[in-house]
Formats: C-alpha cells, sequence, structure tokens
C-alpha cells in the first residue's frame, strides 16, 4: 500500500492542510513578532488552524475574508495562553493582593490594544517607504500636508495622493486582519 497523495486525502485533512498552507506563513510572522519566540509561533498556528479546522461551518464569507477570520482566531489563542499565563502566575501568592476581576478586565484589554496596535504595525510595513513616512507625519506628527510637503520636498498634491492610496492601503490591510470591519 503506497502513500496517498494530497487529492486522496479526506475532506477533513484537505480542509486543514489548505488552511495552513494558505495562512499558516502570515499567521506565524504575526506571532513571532509578538512573542519572539518560534517554537511559541508554531504552537500558535497550529491551535490557530486546529480551531479554524473545527469551526469552520461557522465561517461566512459574507461577513468577512477568510484571513481576518483566520487572524481573529489566532487572537483568540494568543489572549487565551496569556490568560492561562496569568493563572499560572497568580498560584503564587503576592505580598499585594489585587482585585481579580478587575485585573482579568484589564489584562484583556491591554491585550486587545496590544494585539491591535501589533496589526497596525504590520499593516504599515505594508506601505512603501514614501507612503508610510506622509502617513507618520500626519498621524505621527501632527504635519498638515502642506508642511509634510516641505519636509519631504514634493507638491502638495503628491502629498495628498500619498495619503489617500496609503490610507486606502491600511484600510484593506486592518480589514484582512480584522482589526476593522
Amino acid at each position: 500500500m503506497g502513500t496517498k497523495n494530497r487529492e486522496e486525502e479526506p475532506g477533513p485533512e484537505r480542509l486543514a492542510r489548505k488552511l495552513y498552507e494558505t495562512h499558516g506563513a502570515a499567521l506565524k510572522r504575526w506571532a513571532q513578532d509578538r512573542f519572539g519566540d518560534d517554537q511559541l509561533a508554531d504552537e500558535i498556528v497550529q491551535e490557530t488552524v486546529l480551531a479554524a479546522w473545527r469551526k469552520y461551518g461557522q465561517f461566512d464569507p459574507n461577513r468577512g475574508a477568510e484571513r481576518a477570520w483566520m487572524f481573529g482566531i489566532a487572537r483568540n489563542v494568543a489572549a487565551t495562553r496569556y490568560r492561562r499565563s496569568q493563572r499560572h502566575l497568580r498560584a503564587v501568592p503576592s505580598a499585594a493582593p489585587a482585585d481579580s476581576a478587575a485585573d482579568l478586565g484589564a489584562g484583556e484589554e491591554e491585550l486587545d490594544r496590544l494585539s491591535d496596535r501589533s496589526l497596525i504595525v504590520d499593516a504599515m510595513r505594508a506601505l512603501s517607504d514614501d507612503h508610510r513616512d506622509v502617513v507618520a507625519a500626519a498621524y505621527w506628527d501632527g504635519l498638515s500636508t502642506k508642511e509634510i510637503a516641505v519636509k519631504f520636498g514634493v507638491p502638495d498634491g503628491t502629498v495628498k495622493s500619498r495619503l489617500h492610496y496609503a490610507l486606502r492601503i491600511l484600510r484593506t490591510q486592518l480589514q484582512e486582519r480584522g482589526v476593522l470591519q
């Protein structure tokens, strides 16, 4: 008996393989950027693909892209791991006990903010240097388009165009990652 090729695999195995092949590399980059640990990144990708495979019947393409759905699952997997690590650490008595209900809510909110922030950084990396510079000057430095034009030595119209296209790309990137609807 020989080894089956991919076309002969039963449906569930083919779906899991498709999810991994389509989204695994992007998910791993995301996890590595967040945690800086290859093994942990691999574990998060595996858990994400497994959870997506199990819940694939719940995926609705009318609500968003499959990639955004996968990143949402990855974010939940990371949050669950974070909460588990916090519970483990809380098992050891501390000098000053804290209100655990408030800490849990604050920890989840902070994790959401960090996750969203890191997804925004990923989306910014998708921009060209010129587009990224204009967005940074406008939103982080608070410069007007005229000030940006002077700063980079380009016409005001060029700044407006770069800003327009950069924001379109960012919106698409953030929608794919599940940050925007």
